[in-house]
């Protein structure tokens, strides 16, 4: 069964909005996000490596149709469905190449036929904030569907000011963004600095922070310790990314309550002879 949060209320204060409220920590599929850090591993293909990763002890899968190499709903469902034999939560993302996404061609309504296609197979969507009201209509049936809905935004040329970053997600709050989830281009410490205030800052809601580039790394190990709910890697990792293998090793080492968390499952999988983790 799917769950929704619910999602946090703001007050005006001055030109920006005070979070005032915390909000219900989410569930996506059975995964209880907010006491441990949870691993995101984004995939567009089903493959032996994906078998051995899940293995591991991955938390959720990130299916990015828009590196399928197809805009049909059917190759999209088809490899939802594929992926749902591990039996680990699915996040569902169209994304726009205006933020990163691998189709250049796909108009706004291919990606709502997309997300509309898919929104029964997977657990969660992820819709960037800035089309979140071109795809309203796809929007309304993943809620139908219990789809819980991450709003995000990527900025991939600078990590803005920290006021700017509370009225990112003030705007992801009044869509009724589930889960806000702001990944930017870091530089140096300052930057680094910046994402971590922002999100302890502003941990009662419910976030995903990343910080991209060279010297994003540390952010993957770093945030969830200020309250970012995900952290995420890819089989081929992006600049910034951490090889999955070691980002587990290294959250088991620096979250005690996590290692244990995972040995557990481990455990299970071993213990009833399945792939499936969750």
């Amino acid at each position: 069964m799917r769950h929704r949060s619910v999602t946090s209320s703001v007050a005006k204060h001055g030109r920006t909005r005070r979070h005032t409220t915390a909000a219900a920590r989410p569930r996506i599929g059975a995964v209880q996000l907010g006491d441990i850090p949870r691993v995101v591993l984004a995939v567009h293909e089903d493959s032996p490596s994906l078998r051995v990763a899940v293995r591991r002890g991955v938390d959720i899968l990130e299916l990015r149709v828009d590196q399928l190499g197809s805009d049909k709903p059917t190759a999209a469902v088809t490899r939802a469905t594929s992926i749902q034999r591990y039996g680990l939560p699915v996040i569902g993302t169209v994304r726009s190449s205006r933020e990163g996404g691998a189709a250049k061609t796909l108009s706004e309504a291919a990606r709502a036929t997309l997300y509309t296609a898919i929104s029964p197979f997977v657990d969660a969507v992820d819709v960037e904030i800035r089309s979140a009201r071109a795809l309203e209509g796809a929007l309304r049936v993943a809620r139908a569907n219990g789809n819980v809905v991450i709003l995000s935004h990527h900025n991939f040329s600078k990590t803005p000011a920290l006021t700017e970053l509370v009225e990112i997600a003030d705007r992801a709050a009044d869509l009724g963004a589930d889960i806000i989830k702001i990944a930017t281009q870091t530089r140096g410490a300052d930057d680094l600095l910046r994402v971590f205030h922002f999100t302890e800052q502003q941990r009662a809601r419910n976030l995903v922070v990343i910080a991209m580039g060279a010297t994003g790394s540390v952010s993957r190990l770093l945030l969830p310790l200020a309250g970012s709910l995900l952290t995420y890697t890819n089989l081929t990792p992006s600049l910034g990314q951490i090889p999955l293998d070691r980002l587990i090793d290294d959250l088991r080492f620096y979250y005690p309550a996590y290692d244990t968390d995972i040995a557990k499952r481990l455990r299970r999988t071993a213990r009833h002879g399945s792939s499936k983790m969750g």
